[in-house]
């Protein structure tokens, strides 16, 4: 199975309006050629420059709009690497520093993608270059990465921990602990175009010391971890061997045991719910439906449109950006029934990272496999699909999740024999029916899809009827706060809007948003099993009442520096 490709897609809808603002907001000043190569300052060579010029190669693929920049900025690559042919100072032989690591890995897999779509020959020249001269002399040394709590700085050797830094002036000092693995996602992409026993067996020997370490105990960035499972899920797509498939699968499942968020967000560190982090989001929403496609598991799938419609959507900001929120429902975090911005806008990684997480969405919503097509999100599109049988040019009309009804008309058929559409049924559907061309179909239901199988000519139609209904639930994460519980309509959160009051970081009236807080007003309660009335396509109101709660992923209502919404609730 695998996801079409951007050039048989163009996406419509929210998604299209989403991906278009994110792209806008990266070729704004910080992301310009004149910017990119001096706007990191924080110890992290290569971060910036790769983040940007990954998402911008993305972005023009799946959005089919030339970049401003992309090329231009590639071309002033050389320029700043070190003789050795990466970012930064050279280290002095034998001294590896994790967040060297953590930074180059972005500009691998940059270089990566950007070979991937131009096939430039100076472009796999540089991969070559940065992988032999920065990666391959740690070959050896990731064995001795200390993993031991407690002792992890007094035992580090020739590694250079991750440390408290400020990225910006009000930035709380963090450490992004384990970010060294973040690097099994620039190697593994390094290997799929250069291959080479040497960096096979580093490769394999970053992923055995990931396995090995307790995360939970460590403190380990959850970012660090999905990045380390996308590299890992690259590592089973490229060789095919299911211990890939396994380490992944047990890692994400670790993750989303013990570091989820009620809004589906992550924490940004294993047993630390101080803030959530878009970058581990799209992480986390690449490797669930990474784990679908290689499991065919529907539960990942269904994981995969939460994160997508909550903590996702919720993350991306009205100007294109991302930015951090609270940790919902975690213990011991004030204010836990909100989700709200704490920084509103992450400027030097979130908001970079929103253009792979945007383009894989485009890419997800098709899937084939023989004579098969995949529908496992349901975005307007148009797109062309290539099966074993010839191929086919279809349109997506759909609302969801805020309507269960979608149609896909074929607009051309070139087919030698019957193929087969599959349509995600998702587990909150109340009740689902399927037409041909006005005629019901049956709609039996395997592995998370309803199928239909016929040869399919131009002019024909499916339609897919899903119904929702509210639902609660209650807040029953492994660390989150008893006795509350949520509503869901589908795979949307709703919240209830709160007033709040914006102040500074050192106490004086809100001015700048990239530096606020937030000062909630007073809770709610509402009885768990409360009936509820449409009040539009994005409102729910409690019947006999004037609270109305709201999504969280209407374009039309986009996290603003002010946004507050209360998405726990108790009787």
């Amino acid at each position: 199975m695998k996801e079409i490709d951007f050039s048989d897609i163009r996406i419509r809808g929210d998604l299209a309006v989403r991906s278009g603002l994110n792209y806008a907001r990266l070729e704004g000043e910080w992301y310009r050629p004149d910017e990119v190569f001096k706007a990191d300052s924080h110890g992290w060579p290569g971060d910036w420059e790769g983040r940007a010029l990954l998402a911008l190669t993305l972005l023009e693929q799946s959005t089919h709009r030339a970049s401003a920049y992309l090329e231009e900025t590639f071309s002033m690559l050389p320029a700043h690497l070190n003789e050795k042919g990466y970012f930064g100072p050279i280290l002095p032989e034998g001294v590896f520093d994790e967040q060297h690591f953590g930074g180059h890995s972005w500009m691998l897999r940059a270089l990566a993608e950007y070979y991937k779509y131009r096939r430039l020959p100076e472009t796999l020249r540089l991969l070559r270059d940065m992988t032999e001269g920065f990666l391959m002399p740690a070959l050896g040394s990731f064995r001795k990465y200390p993993i031991v709590p407690g002792r992890r700085f007094e035992e580090q050797g020739a590694w250079v921990l991750s440390r408290l830094q400020t990225k910006t002036r009000h930035h709380a000092e963090t450490s992004d602990a384990g970010c060294a693995f973040i690097m099994i996602d620039g190697a593994t992409a390094a290997y799929e175009f250069l291959g080479g026993t040497a960096l096979r067996e580093l490769i394999d020997e970053m992923i055995a010391r990931f396995m090995e370490m307790d995360l939970e105990a460590l403190h380990i960035q959850t970012h660090a971890t999905l990045s380390a499972a996308r590299g890992i899920l690259r590592m089973y797509e490229l060789t095919g061997e299911k211990r890939y498939l396994s380490m992944a699968a047990q890692r994400f499942g670790l993750y989303r045991r013990a570091a989820w968020t009620e809004a589906y967000g992550n924490y940004n560190w294993f047993g630390a719910p101080r803030w959530t982090e878009p970058c581990a989001i799209i992480d986390s929403f690449i490797v669930a439906v990474t784990l679908w496609k290689h499991t065919g598991d529907a539960e990942y799938l269904h994981d995969a449109h939460l994160i997508y419609y909550n903590a996702l959507s919720h993350g991306h900001r009205i100007n294109g950006s991302f930015g951090t929120d609270r940790c919902c429902g975690a213990r011991g975090t004030e204010e836990r029934e909100f989700i709200a911005p704490i920084n509103y806008e992450t400027y030097w990684c979130c908001t970079m990272r929103g253009g792979e997480g945007f383009s894989r969405a485009i890419s997800y919503t098709f899937f084939t496999d023989g004579n098969a097509a995949y529908l496992p999100f349901y975005h307007a599109s148009e797109a062309t699909l290539r099966l074993a049988g010839g191929s086919m040019r279809v349109d997506v009309a759909s609302h969801y999740p805020y309507e269960g009804d979608i149609v896909v008309r074929v607009r051309e058929a070139d087919l030698c024999a019957p193929a087969a559409l599959r349509l995600f049924i998702p587990k909150w559907a109340r009740d689902v029916s399927l037409r041909v061309n006005g005629e019901p179909v049956p709609a039996e239901e395997r592995g998370g899809f309803a199928a239909v199988a016929r040869e399919w000519k131009a002019g024909d139609e499916l339609r897919l009827c899903l119904r929702f209904d509210v639902r609660a639930e209650d807040a029953a994460f492994a660390n989150s706060v008893p006795g509350k519980h949520k509503y869901l309509y589908g795979p949307m959160l709703l919240g209830y809007k709160t007033d709040v009051k914006l102040h500074s970081l050192d106490g004086n009236r809100f001015e700048n948003y990239t530096e606020s807080r937030y000062v909630s007003g007073a809770l709610i309660t509402l009885q768990r099993d409360a009936v509820f009335e449409r009040n539009g396509p994005y409102e729910f109101r409690v019947a006999g009442t004037d609270t109305v709660l709201t999504t969280l992923c209407s374009v039309r209502d986009m996290t603003r520096e002010d946004s507050m919404r209360q998405v726990l609730f108790e009787e």
